[in-house]
């Protein structure tokens, strides 16, 4: 039996309530059978995996290992996934460096099949440390099955707090940003961008994000730590999606439109 979130309302309103109940709403999830399952296979299993040819034949552990980063729609592709795996992230040249989307990256990185003599999956921490992210990954996937503007906002207040806090440059942690679909489209949709934007070189892209962030908001990438700041982001992206369903020149619209200018 699958266990679905509970999901009462839409946009902030919305989001609060999962902001409030995620514990225990994670927790649910956890306790069904199938995650259960798929959590007691993980941790029986995983140990015993020291090449991307035997990860990606388990469909079971694959489907974990994928769900974690958010490529669960990549189950069935066994021979990319593979490739992403193997070549791993420290040649220039690998698959996952060439990929625009950098969760591929961090998959890599994470298993280490490409990057080390003895894999990640050796280590004794290896499986809590996948599975505390499928946990949190489950409930949002499930609360994105019935509004997946709430499973980017859910997604972006885990994730980019941790972008930002990463010891690098603001260059490189807005290369985090866009590199990850669902962040991408949680601040290109607070800060009222359009898709052409991801057409210019990417230097530019960056130069247009951070002046529009501290514009608009009055702070830079790297103060996406502070949860105030994170939070007044995310309500941005959540006030204009839900603008977008109305009419354009409705109050709230305008007022958006004035307060963006």
């Amino acid at each position: 039996m699958t266990i679905s979130a509970l999901v009462p309302m839409d946009g902030l309103a919305g989001y609060r309530f999962l902001q409030r109940t995620r514990e225990q709403q994670e927790d649910m999830i956890a306790q069904s059978p199938v995650s259960q399952r798929l959590e007691e296979t993980f941790r029986d299993r995983i140990g015993s995996i020291t090449t991307a040819a035997q990860l990606v034949n388990e469909r079971e552990l694959l489907e974990v290992s994928l769900a974690a980063f958010g490529l669960s729609s990549d189950i069935d592709s066994k021979y990319f996934i593979q490739k992403v795996l193997e070549e791993g992230t420290t040649d220039r040249s690998a698959l996952a460096n060439k990929l625009s989307d950098q969760r591929y990256l961090d998959f890599s990185k994470a298993f280490g099949f490409g990057d080390r003599v003895t894999p990640r999956t050796q280590l004794s921490t290896f499986a809590d440390e996948i599975l505390t992210e499928f946990k949190s990954s489950s409930f949002e996937t499930s609360v994105g099955d019935q509004d997946e503007t709430l499973r980017i906002a859910l997604n972006a207040d885990r994730l980019l707090a941790e972008v930002a806090a990463e010891e690098s440059t603001d260059r490189a942690k807005w290369l985090g940003v866009l590199g990850n679909e669902p962040l991408l489209q949680l601040v290109q949709g607070a800060l009222g961008l359009p898709d052409s934007v991801s057409q210019l070189a990417l230097d530019r892209q960056i130069e247009i994000y951070d002046e529009k962030l501290q514009r608009q908001m009055g702070f830079e990438i790297s103060d996406l730590t502070n949860d105030e700041n994170r939070d007044s982001l995310i309500e941005r992206y959540l006030l204009r999606s839900s603008i977008n369903t109305t009419d354009s020149s409705s109050p709230g619209a305008m007022a958006l439109t004035l307060l963006s200018s």
